[in-house]
């Protein structure tokens, strides 16, 4: 065998497929295991085998088995089960494969042999199914983040589908150039692959970056919910122990009152006393910081407004939830509770909240009384506030997290109460 250009530029696109499948691992597997040097000598292992068995036999038959067992051994270094592992790697390979039909029909090589030794030595079709391949991933990783509630800009987007096609764009300039000498060809052929691995780690460094940001974002906001439950606890801690220690000197004042006759003063007294009680109630002491501090944070102002609360609150101190997706579900739906009962007469004003896990399922239901009409249109709760384009997003941010959790919503009102009832699943971690 004369080892000669195409067989080089044929190493280097089958080097560049190494990052290829690494980027389907990441789409199809959520971890890797520790053992970083197996991960790497896999991957090794998967371009020495493929590419010496297709130099020394290259039959198509051959080519499809070497390339099935060493991808699955590749996924041998990421937790799965063997099933998983099995169902992930045949679509893996089948991607692949699509590719290197679509690629093999332009570039005209159609009637072929699976048993036999293949003539194919395009050096275009070899870099372009290897293009083509990566293109797909790009997508199918943006599609699983869109699926898994991150919100991909448009500028990703165009980046997965712009590199790709620049890149096969270019590639076909080059191999117009017919004058071009074994190093120029290699040397560009490098270059193509070169800059789509950089834009791989640019792409892969933004990525990480916003995911940094947005975990500090969330662990600020963590701490936020949690300092303002503490202040909550330990102000009512306060006020209740300066209460018990003037509650003596209060009995005597009423009982004094009481004896002499003085009934309406003693009534306002004993209203004092009941609305500064009212005022420092916590509604929720499950254990779990984010949803008690959330709570009692937004109805700190309920007893002024004299809004009635009822609440039932039973969960674990963590749940296998997303902070920011949690904050938003519950946040909104308190929000627009609360919105709403300022609309209701004083005296008809009542809220009521009920949160429970149970069996890997976490079950909610937020209820408040309301007036006026109910705006509707295609089933979806429409705002009533006057500036519309910059409202009437919360419910529907709050259909988008039940979704992402596979879950259930729905919404009811008549008689004047407002019920929104929801149903989201958090399987206990592995």
């Amino acid at each position: 065998m004369v080892f000669d250009t195409y067989h080089i530029i044929y190493l280097l696109a089958n080097f560049f497929t190494i990052f290829v499948i690494y980027r389907f691992m990441r789409i199809f597997f959520e971890s890797r295991r520790r053992n970083r040097t197996l991960n790497l000598l896999s991957y090794l292992l998967y371009f020495v085998a493929t590419s010496l068995f297709y130099f020394w036999f290259n039959i198509p038959l051959i080519t499809l088995v070497i390339n099935l067992i060493t991808m699955f051994m590749i996924s041998l270094t990421y937790e799965a089960s063997i099933q998983k592992r099995i169902i992930y790697v045949i679509y893996m390979y089948l991607f692949m494969a699509v590719a290197e039909i679509i690629t093999a029909a332009m570039t005209g090589y159609v009637y072929f042999s699976v048993f036999s030794q293949g003539d194919y030595r395009d050096s275009f079709g070899v870099i372009a199914v290897r293009i083509v391949i990566y293109g797909e991933t790009l997508l199918l990783e943006n599609i699983k983040l869109t699926k898994n509630g991150r919100n991909i800009g448009w500028i990703f987007w165009l980046a997965s589908i712009m590199i790709p096609v620049s890149t096969l764009i270019l590639e076909v300039i080059i191999a117009n150039q017919t004058n071009l000498t074994k190093v120029e060809a290699v040397g560009s052929v490098s270059l193509l692959f070169a800059v789509n691995i950089i834009a791989f780690y640019l792409y892969d460094s933004l990525a990480e970056n916003y995911i940094k940001k947005s975990k500090l974002a969330l662990l600020q906001k963590e701490n936020e919910l949690y300092s303002r439950q503490c202040e909550i606890m330990q102000s009512s801690t306060e006020d209740l122990q300066a209460f018990r220690h003037d509650m003596s000197n209060q009995l005597i004042i009423l009982n004094h009152l009481l004896e002499e006759g003085k009934d309406e003063e003693a009534r306002r007294q004993l209203d004092q006393l009941s609305h500064f009680i009212k005022g420092k109630v916590i509604y929720s002491t499950s254990g779990n910081t984010i949803i008690d501090g959330l709570v009692n944070y937004k109805l700190q102002s309920v007893a002024s407004e004299n809004i009635k609360v009822e609440t039932e609150i039973v969960v674990p101190e963590q749940l296998n939830i997303d902070i920011a997706d949690f904050i938003t579900l519950l946040g909104n739906l308190l929000d627009n509770a609360l919105e709403a009962l300022k609309k209701v007469d004083r005296e008809q004003r009542i809220l009521t909240i009920k949160i429970v896990f149970s069996q890997e399922r976490l079950i909610g239901r937020i209820t408040n009384t309301y007036c006026g009409e109910i705006h509707q249109k295609d089933d979806k709760i429409l705002t009533s506030k006057k500036e519309k384009q910059k409202h009437g997003y919360g419910l529907s941010n709050v259909e988008k997290i039940i979704k992402k959790y596979n879950g259930y919503m729905e919404i009811d009102h008549a008689n004047g109460e407002f019920r929104v009832d929801f149903i989201i699943y958090l399987p206990q971690k592995n």
